[in-house]
């Protein structure tokens, strides 16, 4: 037959498999359910190249399901039922994930899924398999439950309720891959029970990604599905399915608050084949998706989470009236610091939009422990959160004015630096405590105070530097902040002084002396200046260095009277290194002075009775003063003199900037 009318086919029996007899809808299931009407899952548009590809029957239950629930969404009436609070205790003393979990199983598993007369007719449905099914799902909420655990603890012993039969399963473990960053990939292996082994295909999948920039978290899905083969189980299938997906946002926001979501979901379903060839399924679902809202203190730490968590749980099939038990829990939970985040308080518990009757009975337990499992892993995404804003600058940085390197300090100089926090995305002021301020590049090079201060919007914390006596290069202070958005300290929390060093205009002069022997037994004078101005770099404490070239012109002369006096000109290319050493005191320094020459080119030229002539000549020359001592004022100008048999030498140093 055509994809168009088996389809309708299909709709047809489940249409009236909920009609008639005794099919008809428990009192706890929604008003606007009508048992007349055909529900389909929206149509595909049509192609002219290719045919509409048939949905399954797992599909198409899943599809009435997920339009069920989104009714039920917006007809809540917001009843509120009394809630005893004392179900909420499951995690007190606990020691660790492991114990917490083992013990939120055994409230989430199949204990009382054939409860009461919808459990009766789940059960029903379900057949004579029904025990071993409520078993399989069981070990699959065991195994994604596990699967939530870091690697050292995959080996937890999550226990499972045992087999009435004598095909008691044997004990999970599991095979961990580690991926090459965030949080593990894990793949689980167990062993499920099959009656006998060899009758079905079993088929498992176990995917595990971490949650979008921005947030810390994961999504995990574990899936398991079996096909019986012949000759005893041909024709039967069934599919296990459960999502885990906790996440909280990664920085908390200017006033501390942190955005969260948790979605849990397990389902499982059966078929067979109908006596037509078509497939004869049934479904059991249970959904909870949380909205999260977490309070950060003014300490950067979680001080409570509000959860608004809406819950559906359903069945359906060809043979089974469609049963949909919805409720909302809203509350509020703090979390365990020493404990990965574990809850472990519990506060403002309301229960709404939860049916009467048998089912209220039935299913209070279940409730509390879905609002355990969703507080169970919410608690442990904001811890994570919680670690990643606690590396310091990670949601936070702090800002100072003057900002760092943009302030010139002399000798025990002290400057007023205002001090904010600041988010890094929106740049928004945050208050803050500034802590542990101390002097760098270690303590004692100069003087902050106060150590601790605290800032608001619009009043900064103010820090005073006092520079040190004598230059320190990268002098200044440090400090760490800590606020309802994050910390911050280390790198991003340093305030440095501007690199003023030193700035020298050097003038010298150097020529042969013109009375001494050299000069009068009538060997060439040269006379030479120069004038520079030269930077100082600081290359360690008190120590600063400068390199320049420079270009000396010079003039040559002939003292002793001749009958050919001569004349001329001359150059070369000097290396002048300048270092100083700053006194402790930081009231004078010492200066070392010295140049190399190169490109030596000098003549003069002759005339006398015997004619003109013009000769080169070699550049003798050289420096005479090492080492001078001036004070360490800016303006400052000294000069100084020097001499031997042939050379003068005049040097004058003036410092332009410290």
């Amino acid at each position: 037959m055509s994809a168009h009318l088996l389809l309708l086919l299909i709709v047809a029996l489940f249409a009236a498999s909920c009609s008639g007899g005794d099919k008809h809808l428990p009192s706890s299931n929604p008003p606007e359910y009508d048992p007349k009407k055909v529900y389909t899952p929206p149509a595909a548009p049509p192609s002219a190249s290719a045919t509409v590809t048939k949905p399954t029957d797992l599909e198409l239950l899943r599809s009435k399901l997920q339009s069920f629930e989104a009714n039920q969404k917006t007809k809540s009436d917001g009843k509120k039922v009394p809630f005893d609070p004392n179900l909420l205790q499951l995690f007190k003393r606990v020691r660790s994930p492991c114990e917490a979990l083992s013990r939120l199983v055994q409230g989430l598993g199949s204990a009382q899924l054939f409860s009461g007369n919808e459990g009766a007719a789940l059960k029903k449905a379900f057949g004579p398999d029904a025990d071993d099914i409520a078993h399989r799902m069981d070990e699959q909420l065991a195994d994604g439950l596990k699967h939530s655990l870091d690697p050292g603890a995959a080996d937890c012993p999550i226990s499972v309720r045992s087999q009435k039969k004598s095909d008691i399963s044997q004990p999970a473990r599991l095979v961990l891959t580690r991926a090459s960053s965030g949080r593990p990939l894990l793949f689980a292996q167990t062993t499920v029970p099959d009656t006998p082994p060899d009758d079905y295909d079993v088929q498992k999948h176990s995917t595990r990604e971490n949650a979008p920039p921005g947030w810390v978290g994961f999504k995990s899905r574990e899936t398991m599905t079996r096909i019986g083969k012949k000759p005893h189980t041909e024709g039967i299938r069934e599919q296990y399915e459960m999502i885990i997906a906790p996440k909280a946002k990664r920085c908390p926001d200017p006033e501390g608050m942190v955005d969260g979501t948790f979605e849990w979901s397990i389902e499982m379903y059966r078929a067979t084949t109908g006596p037509d060839g078509e497939p004869q399924g049934v479904l059991y679902r249970r959904h909870v998706v949380t909205e999260l809202k977490g309070k950060v203190g003014d300490d950067a730490k979680v001080q409570y989470v509000d959860f608004d968590a809406r819950v559906m749980i359903q069945h359906i099939g060809m043979e089974l009236p469609y049963y949909s038990h919805s409720a909302r829990i809203q509350g509020q939970f703090s979390i365990d610091q020493r404990m990965m985040g574990i809850p472990q308080e519990f506060r403002n518990i309301t229960v709404s939009d939860f049916s009467a009757g048998e089912a209220e009975a039935k299913d209070a337990s279940l409730m509390a422990n879905i609002a355990l499992i969703a507080a169970y892993f919410s608690g442990l995404a904001y811890f994570d959160a919680q670690t990643e804003w606690h590396k310091p600058n990670t949601c936070v940085q702090i800002t100072f004015t003057p900002a760092t390197k943009a302030k010139k300090l002399g000798p025990n100089e002290s400057v007023a630096v205002k001090t904010e926090l600041r988010t890094k995305e929106g740049s928004t002021v945050v208050p803050a405590k500034f802590k542990e301020a101390k002097e760098r590049p270690r303590e004692g090079t100069g003087r902050v105070s106060p150590r601790e201060a605290e800032s608001q919007p619009g009043t900064p914390a103010t820090f005073t530097y006092q520079a040190p006596a004598s230059r320190v290069k990268h002098s200044g202070f440090w400090v760490a902040a800590v606020s309802r958005s994050g910390v911050a300290q280390a790198k991003d929390g340093e305030w440095e002084a501007a690199d003023s060093g030193l700035r020298l205009r050097i003038e010298h002069r150097i020529q042969h002396d013109p009375q001494s022997g050299y000069a009068k037994s009538g060997h060439a004078q040269f006379d030479g200046t120069v004038q520079f101005e030269i930077p100082l770099e600081q290359v360690g404490e008190g120590w600063f260095r400068g390199e320049i070239d420079v270009v000396r012109p010079m003039v040559v002369r002939h003292v002793r009277p001749a009958a050919n006096p001569c004349s001329g000109s001359g150059s070369q290319t000097e290396h002048w290194r300048v270092s100083t050493r700053v006194d402790p005191t930081g009231e004078f320094m010492n200066m070392h002075v010295g140049f190399t020459s190169s490109n030596e080119q000098a003549s003069w030229t002759c005339r006398g009775p015997a004619g003109t002539f013009t000769r080169e000549l070699y550049i003798d020359i050289h420096g005479i003063l090492r080492s001078v001592q001036l004070p360490m004022i800016s303006g400052t100008k000294k000069e100084f003199t020097d001499r031997n048999p042939k050379l003068l030498e005049w040097l004058s140093v003036t410092i332009m900037e410290e």
